[in-house]
């Protein structure tokens, strides 16, 4: 199984992805969020081969929505009705602190929140 990972921002959206047998989540890239959006990740699940999406949700410390939150549930959905693709969603509380842990000053944590989610969730399994 080959799995997408999504750290979705209102201006940009990180992607890593992983292999089920690796077990190494990788990161892949940021995509800007606008109406270019679909196509690109279009290609990506065709180039990388994605069976499975797996989508951070950003719920605060209570594990209640946020604004945040209602978008990424939007975008979800918009998802799940343009790809014949399992999407999961997976708690990513926390993710953004560690990617600014692990990248440069002045770098973009897309990347690495989207690939220490895949990463989380890859050790779960």
């Amino acid at each position: 199984m080959n799995v997408l990972s999504i750290d979705y921002g209102d201006v940009r959206i990180g992607l890593a992805h992983s292999s089920i047998d690796h077990k190494i989540a990788l990161p892949l890239k940021v995509i800007k969020n606008n109406q270019a959006l679909w196509n690109e990740l279009e290609q990506v699940i065709r180039e990388y081969e994605i069976d499975h999406i797996l989508v951070g949700l950003p719920l605060n410390f209570k594990s209640t929505d946020t604004q945040q939150t209602l978008k990424v549930r939007k975008f979800i959905q918009e998802l799940k009705s343009k790809f014949p693709i399992t999407v999961e969603e997976y708690d990513e509380r926390l993710t953004s602190s560690l990617a600014k842990r692990y990248i440069p000053k002045g770098k973009s944590i897309d990347i690495e929140s989207a690939r220490i989610l895949l990463e989380e969730w890859l050790d779960k399994r």
